[in-house]
């Protein structure tokens, strides 16, 4: 492993379980000081306290994202001698299968606080300090669907989100750059998490069609991911701001 990222503290949110949870174990690994932030605290912790006791830095704070206060509280919670977050992953993200037809307005309003109002929260929190240091590389975390429009039975809030995190990545790395500030957006297709598995056991057909469509023939796995996360927060992507990397296995091809 390169230690690329030792001078690094990196806050990701949603990062109890799946994709998060990757990014976190990824830039530890690295060499990174890592907050992880989640509503799902005794995962959060779990995977805190494992990481510890390898000797990585790792801290687990409860967090929703779509709280100013809760975002307020964990900055003020980092160890003063970890220095500020140079480095956000604005992981954390929910879904809703309801259609542009029928979805619910309070359904709506919950996704995109969580999907769209928290990265905004995030980076708002975060830029502060960022900019006092003079660098900072913030990623969010998109998707493949964004640019392909979903599916046809539904996703529309889900998808419109993500939509909205290539927007907000683009106008902040224009507005930051002059700061140090490089911020980009990776758009993952679909990903091996245990939720998947846990889909694939009750509906196998739809899972292998979805399979089925990727050039590659193969979900992501979560590290797959985390690989492309810790390029972007390292200095090997020192001149890389307001792009969309997609790590989708060509599914963006088809």
């Amino acid at each position: 492993m390169v230690y690329r990222l030792e001078k690094t503290v990196a806050l990701v949110t949603g990062a109890a379980q799946g994709q998060g949870a990757a990014h976190v174990e990824r830039l530890a690994r690295e060499g990174a000081r890592v907050i992880g932030t989640d509503v799902l605290d005794e995962q959060g912790e779990m995977l805190a306290e494992q990481l510890t006791a390898e000797g990585l830095k790792v801290v687990y704070r409860h967090a929703d994202v779509s709280s100013k206060d809760d975002w307020d509280t964990v900055l003020a919670s980092v160890d003063p001698s970890w220095g500020p977050v140079n480095v956000l992953v604005n992981n954390a993200g929910i879904g809703s299968p309801a259609a542009v037809s029928d979805i619910g307005i309070e359904e709506w309003d919950r996704v995109v606080r969580i999907n769209q109002t928290g990265i905004l929260l995030g980076m708002q929190a975060v830029i502060p300090g960022m900019k006092a240091h003079g660098s900072g590389s913030i990623i969010n975390i998109a998707s493949s669907w964004a640019h392909r429009g979903g599916t046809e039975t539904g996703a529309v809030a889900y998808v419109t989100t993500k939509a909205a995190v290539l927007g907000i990545t683009r106008n902040a790395a224009m507005n930051l750059s002059q700061h140090g500030i490089r911020v980009n957006s990776i758009s993952p297709g679909y990903v091996r998490t245990a939720q998947v598995e846990a889909a694939e056991k009750n509906d196998a057909e739809r899972v292998a069609n979805d399979v089925a469509k990727i050039p590659m023939r193969r979900m992501a796995k979560p590290a797959e991911i985390s690989k492309a996360v810790s390029f972007l927060a390292s200095d090997d992507a020192s001149y890389i701001t307001g792009i969309d990397l997609l790590v989708d296995g060509g599914i963006n091809l088809t």
